[in-house]
């Protein structure tokens, strides 16, 4: 434990280690990381410059201002890339500032001297000197960083130093600390008072080349805020180890940041959010995030199969972890893949007890590889190929490309949707507290250089939806524009999304019983094939009244998609729009090689479609409960039965061809199930698509 300090000499240790704090955002170069290298929670500028920056610089008739000890972790870097400590040489005594240390030295990266008693043994004190080189070690802050960076705006700012990777956040605090040093007159002698507890911690069991003290860092920091306020669950995903479905998660995010033009791109995808949205992404830029992603990997990955097979099944109920992990080793063929008993640093592992909360870390490369090569590059195929996704990816790009960041604010507005290091969030924080400040008595707030860059976005949106319109629909016509917002209002939503993976789950499950069985190697090919067959459905009728673009849209004339809300549990319906859409002639032949006997496919057809009208009649009698409650129940059911089949009828004959015979038919060999286990609308699906597990 030391200190690091706010003014005084220069040259002292404590305001050095002051400079010496990094965030992890400026050690490492976001845009070449691989995800298992993030170390940190994103950093709300906003919340440093508003509450802890005048927290440290006001003087307080109540006492001192206080912070915890900001917690520092020395990791080997080299050019804002992760590397390894060379190994630690054997302890030997040496003299220093006349006093006898045990030092330890890790080549030219750092050495560390411990104080030594009279006999030569460590002493009690504890007392410990650290010293690194720059260009091979960085400080970071592993906990605290809104601390730490309430110091280092101080500092930088009166020293004008606001060079380098930080350059870009000057905007967000050189006007605030300038003010505030201003309004509470603080002196050079004021700030030498201000002292912040500083643990600085180096890992000395992770040198040498097999060491992973970046690992160790990541667990160091998910385990110091398990008390604390939790991270966001997207910082989780992005930060822990402890579940293999995060590691397999973040190995699709760092496929996509070292994409080539297979893919979509990565700011197309929001993993950076605070908060949770359990129905689509919340920045209007992006068309998917990562709690989408993991939902895949659950569905897809961990199952547990009834919901791939059983397409009756809606979503709910408790699911048992050796069923998920069962699924798991059989999805990915792990089989194949890891002998019968797997050794990991000490660690001893069965094959068939390998699951997403016990797997050997150090095969996580041979895990990943497995999954990107097979269902990993198939999710992406398909959020990337899919006509819909590839269209906003595509209109995305454009539109970066298209933007001009010679002001301040303009580079900050397109740091916001493109850099992906939450400043967005921050904007939009600082907006609110700016429109809450105004309505306010007393003087006005100035219009920063932020403010304008929120408003800029908010201009943006709209720009942004005519390059999607005319990507997508080939015209920016103001109609044009705001039925394309609307369709995407659907497509961007989770349960949407997720029932075309499931699809993809759904009809490999097929593929296993058909002749000849599934090849796990096969099924990036095969998703090549479902996008090509979607797509084939999505030129239909182009630019007529049934134009299949707008197929999933309920702005168009008998709309097949009649769900009342975009729950993600809703997937399970749109898993049944998405195989409908592959009934058509036109668009099946792109499957019929994959699936040669059709009777499974029509079979699981049959059971989405009766699920879903079960769906469709439950939410005409809530319309009818409170349009007409003079009905009796049997009444109320008749109409409701009568007005869901009818609508279903016509939807299906107008975007499908499905006749009212071939609809008849179905009805009489797909009688309607006597329970429905969906749940209520209006009430919480929590924060999870998938339920709770055992």
């Amino acid at each position: 434990m030391t200190k690091a300090r706010l003014g005084g000499d220069a040259d002292a240790p404590e305001r050095q280690l002051t400079r010496s704090l990094a965030p992890v955002r400026e050690v490492m170069d976001a845009g070449d990381l691989d995800f298992n290298q993030l170390l940190q929670r994103d950093l709300d500028d906003h919340r440093v410059a508003i509450n802890l920056i005048p927290y440290l610089l006001k003087q307080k008739s109540t006492g001192p201002a206080f912070f915890p000890p900001i917690v520092a972790v020395l990791l080997p870097f080299q050019k804002k890339r992760p590397t390894a400590f060379p190994a630690l040489d054997a302890p030997r005594p040496v003299d220093h500032d006349e006093a006898p240390w045990q030092e330890e030295r890790a080549g030219n990266a750092f050495r560390v001297h411990r104080l030594l008693d009279s006999d030569g043994e460590l002493h009690g004190a504890n007392l410990g000197k650290l010293w690194w080189n720059e260009s091979e070690s960085s400080l970071v802050v592993l906990d605290g960083q809104h601390r730490a960076m309430a110091l280092l705006a101080i500092e930088r700012t009166l020293s004008r130093t606001w060079h380098g990777s930080g350059a870009q956040f000057r905007p967000f605090y050189e006007h605030q600390v300038e003010h505030l040093l201003s309004e509470h007159q603080v002196s050079e002698v004021d700030l030498a008072k201000i002292e912040v507890p500083v643990t600085v911690c180096w890992f000395p069991d992770e040198t040498g080349e097999s060491a992973r003290p970046h690992e160790a860092a990541r667990k160091l920091f998910v385990d110091v805020n398990k008390e604390a306020r939790p991270p966001s669950e997207s910082r989780i995903i992005l930060l822990s180890d402890g579940e293999l479905s995060n590691v397999l998660t973040r190995s699709m995010l760092s496929a996509l940041r070292g994409r080539s033009d297979d893919y979509l791109p990565l700011y197309a995808v929001e993993y950076d959010n605070p908060e949770v949205n359990t129905s689509r992404p919340a920045r209007w830029s992006v068309m998917t995030n990562i709690h989408l992603l993991k939902m895949a990997v659950n569905r897809c990955i961990f199952g547990p199969p009834k919901y791939l097979t059983n397409l009756a099944q809606p979503f709910g109920g408790r699911e048992k972890t050796e069923e998920r992990d069962r699924f798991m080793r059989a999805q990915l063929d792990l089989v194949s893949l890891l002998p019968d008993y797997v050794d990991d640093a000490g660690y001893p592992y069965t094959l068939d007890e390998i699951g997403d909360a016990k797997f050997p870390l150090g095969r996580s490369e041979a895990l990943t590889n497995r999954f990107m090569d097979t269902w990993g590059q198939a999710i992406l195929t398909l959020l990337s190929r899919t006509a819909p996704y590839a269209a906003h990816a595509a209109s995305l790009t454009s539109f970066k490309e298209s933007w001009h960041t010679t002001s301040t604010h303009a580079s900050l507005a397109h740091d916001a949707l493109f850099g992906g290091v939450g400043i967005y969030w921050t904007l939009r924080d600082s907006y609110d507290s700016y429109q809450t400040n105004r309505s306010e008595d007393g003087p006005k707030p100035p219009k920063s250089d932020v403010i304008r860059a929120w408003e800029a976005l908010r201009e943006q949106e709209s720009e942004f939806d005519k390059y999607r319109a005319h990507e997508y629909l080939g015209s920016t016509r103001p109609e044009v524009v705001r039925r394309c917002k609307l369709a995407y209002g659907v497509f961007n939503t989770h349960a949407c999304q997720l029932g075309m993976v499931m699809s993809l789950g759904s009809l490999w499950e097929m593929r296993k019983n058909q002749p000849g069985g599934a090849d796990l190697k096969d099924l990036p090919a095969f998703a090549e094939a479902l996008a090509k067959a979607w797509n084939e459905f999505f030129q239909i009728d182009r630019g007529r009244a049934r134009d299949r673009r707008f197929a999933f849209s309920k702005d168009s004339s008998n709309p097949l998609n009649q769900i009342t809300n975009m729950d993600t549990p809703n997937a399970v319906y749109f898993r049944y729009f998405w195989m409908q859409a592959l009934t058509v002639p036109s668009v099946w032949q792109h499957l019929s090689p994959w699936l040669t006997d059709r009777e499974a496919f029509d079979a699981g057809l049959g059971q989405a479609r009766r699920l879903y009208l079960d769906l469709c009649i439950k939410q005409q009698g809530k319309a009818l409960e409170l349009s007409q409650p003079t009905l009796n129940r049997t009444e109320r059911a008749e109409q409701a039965e009568k007005a869901a089949t009818n609508a279903l009828k016509k939807a299906l004959r107008n975007w499908f061809g499905v006749t009212d015979e071939e609809f008849e038919a179905w009805r009489t060999n797909q009688p309607r199930r006597a329970v429905q286990p969906e749940l209520e609308f209006g009430e919480s699906s929590g924060n999870e698509e998938d339920g709770a597990n055992e």
